[in-house]
């Protein structure tokens, strides 16, 4: 087995700004430093990283359309309001954030060259790049980084991602390549937001219709969507970032997106040539796939965790003594086998084991007797009827649903499952349509991104309807905090008050798995999540 280290966040972004100015580097998404922790994740398959063969000396060669499988399809290009992963796959190649991240969960600069806290760590003044232009060749200025910012905070607009901003209080365009962001209390993970995901891109402040006609600086322009069965795009042959070597990115010549959710079909394709690249491969299928050497696979742990999100406002579902019953009857190593087999480690809590910033209470063992127990005393020792709601483009949603119903029904509740296409699996748990939804939340850094915008009263990813006072005060608190140790003393008690009150039931953390011809290089498994073509290359 080859073992990857998952790299976690040791250092705050507020420690690190106090030395004034960051520059130089390239872009991706974090909350902090990361440094490897000292204990490996064992992501169950030998893997092959194009990053450390020997094809990695090989001269990149400029030009091929690469064909892309991903699980299911995009909903939205509007980087500022959709929230699926399907579409942030495409995204992540359309557009740039002011800051980014690297494979190593280090903050990188980005379309920001440079920035500087004040002493009293409320404001943040980015100095941009000069010359970078979006795709319809308009140039990049200081107002187009507060205009999305803005767009982000308009409660008209509805972002997903302006909880990212939370404690924003205003943005300057200072001058044409200077912003200046005021805070209303310290935020040592505000890098780690503006770097996150796509959904903090920087679009054109003269942009009309993002839905339509996604347009940013990234490394390909949009071109084209046909529903169901392709996104294409092209080379941004004016793109502001080159190689180490100086050679301008990308070197493809187009990306060809093709939705193929059934993840058999997707191998097939990529064993007989049909596709170049795949996001994920048969969980079951993983070890035979990379021992035979005739792709190259790519495995390695992530910060992602994979729960039921239960309806709170749904009875009997409003009952901690309900829920903490669903905890203690599911058997998590079952459901993390089924749905991954080998690539996903069973877990009551959603920070990986190999974080710092894990606090290590993990409380449910499989006990079903502990669960009646639970069950009788809220007055339900009969049992009760349920619905799971796993979506048909997410193939792991459905098999975790049909152990969790086989388990549910050893402790008297009936379960049954109702399993949606991807759209309306988004539309249906957005509008509060369900009993217990199976999900993932990923592409997380900072320990807030794990809690903040899932469980804080009134958030837009709080699907569950969980409030909690308490909780609220030890969320806001965790975001001004720049001591690690205070800070990681607050999230602990965060972590034990979700796990104890279960609004999630949190079952596995997964591996993040990626597999691709031997001739495509330059592309490498993230544990963001990130899929990133910038630097990849075809071989002839």
């Amino acid at each position: 087995m080859r073992r990857f280290y998952f790299l976690i966040t040791l250092l705050l972004i507020g420690v690190l700004a106090l030395s004034a100015c960051a520059s130089g580097g390239s872009p991706t998404d974090s909350s902090g430093a990361a440094a490897p922790s000292d204990a490996a994740a064992d992501t169950g398959a030998d893997t092959a990283s194009d990053t450390t063969s020997d094809a990695a000396a090989t001269e990149p060669q400029t030009g091929g359309v690469l064909t892309a499988a991903i699980s299911a399809d995009p909903q939205g290009f509007d980087p500022h309001l959709t929230s699926a992963y399907s579409s942030f796959e495409v995204l992540e190649n359309v557009f740039d954030t002011l800051v980014s991240i690297d494979e190593n969960l280090n903050i990188t600069p980005s379309l920001a060259e440079s920035w500087e806290v004040s002493e009293d760590g409320l404001t943040w003044t980015f100095k941009l790049q000069e010359g970078i232009t979006f795709h319809d060749g308009s140039d990049l200025t200081a107002e187009d980084v507060k205009f999305s910012y803005e767009r982000i905070l308009d409660p008209d607009v509805g972002s997903g991602a302006s909880w990212r901003l939370a404690n924003v209080e205003s943005i300057e365009a200072v001058d044409d390549y200077t912003v200046a962001i005021t805070l209303n209390a310290p935020y040592p993970g505000l890098l780690a937001k503006l770097a996150g995901y796509k959904g903090m891109a920087i679009v054109s402040s003269e942009a009309e219709d993002l839905e339509r006609m996604p347009i940013g600086t990234g490394p390909f322009m949009f071109v084209e969507y046909v529903p169901g069965d392709h996104v294409t795009l092209m080379r941004n042959e004016n793109y502001w970032e080159t190689d180490a070597a100086g050679n301008a990115l990308p070197y493809l010549d187009e990306v060809v997106f093709r939705p193929i959710p059934d993840e058999t079909v997707k191998t097939t394709n990529l064993q007989t040539g049909e596709v170049d690249w795949v996001d994920s491969l048969p969980p079951q299928q993983v070890n035979s796939i990379a021992d035979a050497g005739d792709v190259m696979v790519d495995v390695v742990t992530g910060g992602d965790y994979w729960y039921l999100g239960v309806n709170l406002n749904r009875e009997p579902l409003g009952d901690p003594l309900v829920r903490q019953a669903i905890n203690y009857a599911i058997n998590k190593e079952d459901v993390a086998a089924a749905a991954r087999w080998d690539t996903a480690v069973a877990s009551d809590n959603p920070i990986p084991a190999e974080s710092a910033w894990n606090s290590g209470y993990a409380p449910y063992e499989y006990n079903p007797e502990r669960a009646k127990e639970l069950l009788a005393e809220a007055g339900y020792a009969d049992g009760f009827e349920v619905e799971l709601m796993p979506s048909s483009q997410y193939e792991e949603t459905v098999r975790a649903a049909q152990v969790v119903q086989a388990q549910l029904a050893d402790v008297g509740v009936t379960a049954t499952i109702r399993t949606l296409e991807w759209g309306t699996w988004l539309e249906e748990q957005g509008a509060g349509n369900f009993d217990i939804y199976v999900g993932g939340w990923i592409g997380n850094i900072d320990p807030d991104d794990y809690f903040y915008a899932q469980h804080h009263t009134g958030e837009i990813f709080n699907f569950t309807g969980y409030s909690n006072e308490a909780l609220d005060v030890l969320l806001d608190e965790g975001r001004a905090e720049a001591d690690p140790d205070v800070r990681k003393g607050i999230y602990d008690q965060v972590a034990q008050i979700l796990i104890d009150d279960s609004p999630y039931v949190y079952m596995y953390i997964p591996a993040t798995v990626n597999a691709w011809q031997p001739n495509v290089h330059g592309v490498q498994a993230r544990p963001d999540s990130a899929i990133r073509f910038k630097n990849a290359w075809m071989s002839q």
